[in-house]
Formats: C-alpha cells, sequence, structure tokens
C-alpha cells in the first residue's frame, strides 16, 4: 500500500509535468522575440579582441541574414540598417561595444517610428503588414450594434464597410 506521502509526491510531479508542458509554446515564443533583437557584442566580436572589425561585422550580420532567410522570419529594417562605416563613429576601422550598441539602439528607434509601435504584428492584407498605413481594428470597431459580442454578420459588415470585401 502507498504511503500518503508518495501519493502526493506522485501528483506533485503529474501536475509539474503538465504544467512544463503547457508552458513549451510560450517559450517557444518568447525564443522567436528574443531573435528580433540585435545581436550581441560578442556575436560580432568573432575573434574575442574586444573589437568589430568590417569583415567580422560583415560575416556577422551575412550568417544572421541567412539563418532569419533559412527560417522563414521577417527581416525587418533590412533596408535601412546601418553600414559598418555609419557605426564607425571615430573612423578608426573598428567597432568598439559602445559604438555598435549606440548604432544598434538608433536602428531600432528609427524602425520603431517607421512602424509606429506595430513592428511585431506580422498580419497581411493585401501586401501591406499592420504599422505600414493599416490600423489593427478594435473590439468596438467590429461590436457594430454595441451588445459586447462580435456576430459574423457584424464582421461582415466591417470587413466590406473597411477594405471593400463584398460578400
Amino acid at each position: 500500500m502507498k504511503s500518503p506521502d508518495q501519493a502526493a509526491f506522485k501528483a506533485i510531479l503529474i501536475i509539474t509535468v503538465i504544467i512544463a508542458i503547457a508552458m513549451l509554446p510560450f517559450a517557444a515564443r518568447a525564443e522567436s522575440h528574443r531573435r528580433h533583437s540585435p545581436p550581441p557584442f560578442t556575436e560580432f566580436d568573432q575573434d574575442g579582441d574586444g573589437f568589430v572589425s568590417e569583415e567580422e561585422f560583415n560575416s556577422t550580420r551575412a550568417a544572421r541574414h541567412e539563418e532569419m532567410a533559412e527560417a522563414g522570419k521577417p527581416m525587418k529594417g533590412m533596408a535601412t540598417a546601418p553600414a559598418f562605416t555609419d557605426l564607425d563613429s571615430d573612423g578608426d576601422g573598428m567597432l568598439n561595444e559602445a559604438e555598435l550598441t549606440a548604432g544598434q539602439k538608433a536602428h531600432m528607434k528609427a524602425m520603431h517610428e517607421q512602424h509606429k509601435g506595430h513592428d511585431c504584428c506580422q498580419g497581411k492584407h493585401e501586401g501591406m503588414q499592420h504599422g505600414q498605413g493599416m490600423e489593427m481594428p478594435t473590439f468596438g470597431d467590429l461590436d457594430l450594434d454595441g451588445d459586447g459580442c462580435i456576430d459574423a454578420e457584424e464582421f461582415a459588415r466591417h470587413q466590406a464597410d473597411h477594405h471593400g470585401i463584398n460578400d
């Protein structure tokens, strides 16, 4: 016969496993969001000498872009990403950590301003991403009769009125 301690331990173990499994999608999502942040200085400084040469910078950036393309991840900001010479503020042909970090922060800020804070939205409509001329509708926009519920008819009417979609 099992002791009460063994039964309690088994119950706690089962609950812990269930919680861990339930958290896996959240961990995966957190990882995907982390990869949208700029790589740390140490990733660029391939030889560990405390500076990033133009060759290290370009090869690290190219490898990151290749990895993102293969994973099918959005590559926002590539067209406006600063070149090595833009980041080399003292013109010595090497980037120190402060130069790289300042350049990354300035680029992220410019992208955020350009996308008006919607750079996390990846929904597409007629070739545009949210934050590029199209705002996400609010619940109130869709709840046309104000009853606190959105039914199929309200949704269809909203789509037709705002997106030119005909039934």
